[in-house]
């Protein structure tokens, strides 16, 4: 199976998986809402109910790819050579309030390396997704970042789960000098839809600490296809054990990983 079939697949299972979230969108009850780690870490019983549906649509299409999700136990990530990292929900707050902006994110790592992503956005009937070496597309169209190359002129994304996590550094102080340095910051609650709106130039840079891989594998992918540059806050590859991630369109990585550098 090539890299075009086999993410014609990944597609299909986000799509399915999407509908059967989008079911449930605006009809949550409060017995279905859960925490996790914290009052305002929530899960959902629809997080858990699409993270089953998709492991096991993948398990019975790639029987020898391992998954990896957000709402499971599978011990650590770099155990896995050929693994399917997948986030069933990226942005359930969003999803609790009815806030239009959440995904379906399923990335492929096969040897340490990325190879193939997809980010469905189910209320807007909208699939983004990426091959190593295939370009990054929305739904039929071939997407790219921006050319420019002045940050006052540049749109931010940027989110605040390190701040609910109470994770030290966090994002205050950074996003307090970036108001100034921005034309202006958006904050949408969806790591993966952040990260595609990179790639398709709605944004120039995003930015965010504490993330997880299930929240950038998929969406890392379409950036670097679209043509920009996704790293960690030091400039190497982003850790899986750190988290902290910039994505921009290439030409202003350098002017935001100085930035960085002051609040890490």
């Amino acid at each position: 199976m090539n890299t075009h079939e086999r993410l014609v697949k990944m597609g299909r299972v986000a799509i399915q998986a999407g509908k059967i979230a989008l079911g449930h969108f605006n009809h949550l009850h409060g017995n279905e809402i859960f925490h996790k780690g914290t009052d305002t870490d929530m899960v959902t019983v629809v997080d858990r109910e699409v993270e089953t549906f998709v492991r096991g649509q993948l398990e019975t299409l790639f029987p020898d790819i391992d998954f990896y999700g957000e709402e499971g136990n599978y011990g650590s990530l770099a155990r896995y050579d050929r693994v399917f990292i997948v986030d069933p929900i990226d942005g359930t707050t969003c999803f609790i309030h009815g806030h239009p902006f959440f995904s379906v994110s399923i990335g492929l790592r096969e040897g340490g390396e990325t190879t193939a992503g997809v980010v469905y956005m189910p209320v807007f009937d909208t699939l983004y997704w990426a091959g190593r070496g295939e370009g990054a597309w929305r739904d039929r169209r071939q997407i790219h970042v921006t050319a420019n190359d002045d940050l006052l002129k540049a749109l931010g994304g940027t989110g605040f789960g390190c701040v609910r996590g109470h994770a030290k550094p966090d994002n205050v102080p950074m996003y307090s000098e970036m108001i100034y340095r921005l034309r202006g910051i958006r904050t949408c609650g969806s790591a993966a839809i952040d990260l595609c709106f990179v790639a398709e130039g709605h944004y120039d840079v995003y930015w965010e600490y504490k993330l997880c891989p299930y929240d950038w594998e998929a969406g890392s992918l379409i950036i670097r296809e679209a043509g920009g540059k996704v790293s960690g806050f030091d400039g190497k590859p982003v850790e899986d054990t750190v988290g902290h991630i910039l994505a921009t369109n290439g030409i202003l990585h350098d002017t935001m990983l100085e930035a960085l550098s002051r609040h890490c």
